[in-house]
């Protein structure tokens, strides 16, 4: 016994059982957390792949016949935008068209800019942005699509993180174990 343990107080805890404990969980939580970055990042690509193939938004998390939660694909919160594509296009219309919104540098002034692009709309059918109560074709702008989802969240039932953690309990933390450690099984 060293000099430190023998002054330790009778109700310490084991310094060897803490080390041996926290090195081994240390362990194996970085092997866990590895799977679990391979398991989500092909989870992620395959729905992701099918959301673009078939429209899969959303799939349920099960254990058995239990739901515990759902993965779900991330949209983009707008649907795309109007952006100015060729600014000098753009200005020239807003002169001919309202010219009490440019300076006699051409440029266009202020806020106005702002709200020249909420009154422009994306026309679908033509593949053209357009002003919105004219239906003019507006000059110098470009419809800019949201980007396409790139991730995917996971979201718990309420109860569903203890239905897994017994599912665990119940055996198949053995397997996840083996599989973290890159171990054979026993022979039964």
């Amino acid at each position: 016994m060293t000099e430190k343990q023998q002054h330790s107080p009778p109700d310490a805890p084991d310094l060897g059982q803490l080390n041996t404990k926290a090195t081994m969980l240390r362990l194996v939580a970085a092997r866990f957390k590895a799977m679990a970055d391979t398991a989500t990042s092909d989870l992620q690509a395959e729905m992701l792949r099918q959301h673009t193939a078939s429209g899969v938004k959303s799939i349920s998390a099960k254990i058995g016949d239990t739901k515990v939660g759902a993965w779900t694909v991330k949209e983009p919160q707008a649907p795309g935008k109007v952006v100015i594509a060729d600014r000098p296009a753009f200005t020239d219309w807003v002169f001919l068209n309202q010219p009490g919104l440019t300076r006699w540098e051409l440029v266009i002034v202020g806020a106005s800019e702002t709200a020249l692009l909420a009154d422009a709309v994306h026309d679908e059918a033509a593949g053209l942005v357009v002003h919105r109560e004219t239906n003019e074709v507006l000059p110098g702008l470009a419809w800019q699509p949201s980007p396409a989802p790139s991730s995917v969240a996971q979201t718990w039932t309420a109860d569903g993180r203890d239905h897994v953690m017994q599912f665990l309990r119940d055996g198949a933390m053995a397997s996840l174990m083996t599989a973290a450690l890159q171990i054979e099984p026993a022979e039964s």
